[in-house]
């Protein structure tokens, strides 16, 4: 590939994405077409396949840039390097912040995946959250801020459980309940951290 080209070829992608994400928002998937999409992003239909085999693979792509996306929010040093007392709001809120800015992204995080190359995909994609939630977990425990516990586990199955309550707030809910679900994501969040459990916790009105 001339050099020229291997230049323009991430802003291709990245217009074909964005192009993309656009239109299955606002059409849905199976209403948008190849040659809408390429319309769309300013490119021809050709380029559209030099990229991506077919549709169902630029609907990957454009649903796993949110995991990306999500794992720069979590990377941010002003989040990580708050007292950690103050991270569970912060990275909520965050978190919140990038679901409310990319509500159509959120309403594709439940692709189905056809081949072992987009499970694959989704998995890395997935793992980049709970890698920076892991390393921040460990970090805490060798600053003794918390009791050891198995930071791979826990961080994936938070990351998981992020991902299912954005999609749920956002792509199914509209965002209507919005308050309620990062208010409560972020009591989870610190019950897990820092307690009381359920059983010692208090009801709250």
């Amino acid at each position: 590939m001339p050099e020229r080209a291997k230049d323009e070829a991430p802003t291709k992608r990245k217009a074909i994405l964005d192009a993309a994400r656009g239109l299955f928002a606002s059409k849905g998937y199976e209403e948008t077409t190849i040659a809408e999409i390429a319309q769309a992003a300013g490119v021809a239909v050709g380029t559209v396949y030099l990229y991506f085999r077919n549709k169902h693979e630029v609907l990957t792509g454009a649903a796993l840039d949110f995991n990306t996306s999500l794992a720069e929010v979590m990377r941010d040093p002003a989040l990580l390097n708050l007292p950690i007392e103050e991270v569970p709001r912060a990275m909520i809120d965050a978190i919140f912040r990038l679901g409310q800015q990319k509500k159509e992204l959120v309403s594709l995080l439940r692709v189905d995946m056809l081949s072992e190359e987009e499970m694959m995909l989704h998995r890395r994609g997935t793992e980049q959250a709970a890698e920076v939630l892991a390393n921040f977990f460990q970090r805490a425990i060798d600053q003794e801020q918390l009791a050891p516990f198995n930071t791979e586990m826990y961080a994936q199955m938070l990351s998981l459980l992020g991902g299912a309550i954005l999609h749920q707030c956002f792509a199914v809910e509209k965002g209507e309940r919005e308050e309620m679900y990062r208010r409560y994501t972020i009591e989870l969040l610190e019950r897990v951290m820092f307690g009381p459990s359920l059983r010692e916790g208090k009801a709250e009105g």
